[in-house]
């Protein structure tokens, strides 16, 4: 949330608003051509928008400007409203215990009085999720484990070496040996600490030449062959696989209901602002950005 850069009408002088708190100040040089910006008769301080265009990346300092401007009328037009109604402000605090300036309390309680959107049927939020049912899809996930066997010395016949070892190890393991057991003992990754368990992965997670035929095993299984990386032969085992799945609505309806209020909210104080702004007179700026001023 940004900074309180325009005061209310109670606190400003009768020319000029000020940014921040500090009382009125002259106003500040405006590009050349740029119209003073007024509501109401009363004057937006150019260093109030400067001031906040540093919160509006822009392709120019014009457009900066304009942003920053229709920022600040904006924020002008519901403190205003806001203290018509004499609502005192009442600020909540994020997850992180950032609280709101009263400015913000504010703006938010008069929309959510003024301006709360609607409410999402659960029909509406059936027909979202069945016209977009990959958006709520639960991505494919799997378990596996490994066993690294590291060429000891550079040279072919250590790669050899290896690849023999490895052989060693599924032989064992088809017999009934313990994967866990023979990682911890034999592994040269630091996962044999947890018996070569590589945990929770999606696809992509591991290399290619790895996850290809890992993926190609049945839960349980374990590759008949070593795979070659760059880090030596691995003796793999899939030990769960859990293919991509469309999450069953209930399970997202909420989410679904939480967007759809959002964007009926926004759309809700916009159209409310829209109307503020027809009942105000605003000279110098147009609040549809990219508009010029009247």
């Amino acid at each position: 949330m940004k900074h309180t850069l325009i005061r209310t009408v109670e606190e400003a002088s009768e020319e000029t608003f000020a940014g921040c708190g500090h009382g009125p100040v002259p106003a500040a040089r405006r590009d050349r051509g740029a119209p003073p910006i007024y509501v109401d008769g009363v004057a937006i301080a150019e260093s109030a928008i400067a001031a906040e265009a540093q919160n509006h990346a822009a392709g120019s300092g014009a457009e900066a400007r304009a942003a920053a401007a229709r920022a600040l009328v904006v924020r002008h037009l519901l403190l205003r409203r806001a203290h018509e109604l004499g609502l005192k402000p009442q600020p909540l605090a994020d997850g992180h215990g950032r609280e709101e300036t009263p400015d913000e309390a504010l703006i938010r309680q008069l929309l959510a009085l003024e301006a709360p959107g609607e409410e999402p049927s659960e029909a509406e939020c059936r027909r979202v999720y069945e016209a977009s049912s990959a958006r709520f899809s639960a991505p494919e996930i799997y378990e596996a484990s490994h066993i690294l066997l590291e060429a000891e010395r550079p040279g072919a016949s250590a790669w050899v070496s290896a690849h023999q070892r490895a052989l060693e190890l599924i032989e064992k393991l088809r017999l009934g040996a313990d994967f866990a057991e023979l990682a911890r003992a034999y592994s040269a990754c630091p996962t044999a600490a947890e018996g070569g368990a590589l945990g929770q992965l999606t696809r992509g997670d591991l290399a290619a030449e790895f996850e290809r035929p890992l993926l190609g095993l049945e839960p349980g299984a374990v590759a008949g062959a070593p795979i070659r990386t760059r880090h030596g032969w691995h003796v793999v085992r899939l030990d769960r696989h859990a293919p991509s799945r469309v999450l069953p609505f209930q399970t997202v309806a909420a989410a679904i209901a939480a967007s759809l209020r959002e964007r009926s909210a926004i759309a809700a104080s916009a159209r409310y602002v829209e109307k503020l702004a027809a009942a105000a007179s605003i000279e110098g700026l147009s609040l549809m950005a990219g508009g010029a001023g009247r």
